[in-house]
């Protein structure tokens, strides 16, 4: 669980293990959002985890062209890894009882298994809700602000 109180900001050099939705990849390789543009520009900074079920939907959602341009920039970065082992149930069944769907409480027992801090997305922001977060959950937009990052 993380435990750097209630700010990003306050915790935003301790972290570095990130987990990204499958939209920002979509996004940036595409070039539709300028933040997960910047976000995939910059992954190097930062260690990188995804599901395998992130990388399936990845896959299912690009071109030939668009797939070799991810597995190419990903191939780059020393620390960026696609997570194929099974996922807790405990944790799985833990999520479902606070009310999230079960793909949504495989992304929540996805990052609370694998220690992420960050997960950053376009549309998960149901899981801030949650009175018990596995990780900070912010968009795209967010990210780059704390990191100041940009294209």
């Amino acid at each position: 669980m993380l435990n750097c109180g209630v700010s990003v900001r306050k915790c935003m050099n301790k972290l570095r293990q990130i987990s990204l939705d499958t939209n920002i990849f979509i996004f940036g390789l595409r070039k539709i959002d300028p933040f997960s543009v910047a976000i995939l520009k910059n992954l190097f900074l930062f260690k990188v985890k995804i599901s395998a079920q992130i990388e399936k939907e990845v896959r299912q959602n690009l071109s030939v062209c668009e797939i070799r341009n991810f597995y190419r920039q990903i191939s780059m970065l020393a620390e960026f890894e696609i997570v194929c082992k099974p996922l807790n149930h405990n944790f799985v069944d833990k999520y479902r009882q606070l009310g999230l769907k079960t793909g949504d409480a495989k992304i929540a027992a996805f990052c609370e298994q694998e220690d992420i801090q960050i997960f950053v997305s376009e549309n998960r922001h149901f899981l801030e809700k949650l009175s018990e977060r596995p990780c900070f959950i912010v968009d795209s937009k967010t990210f780059c602000e704390i990191f100041s990052l940009s294209e």
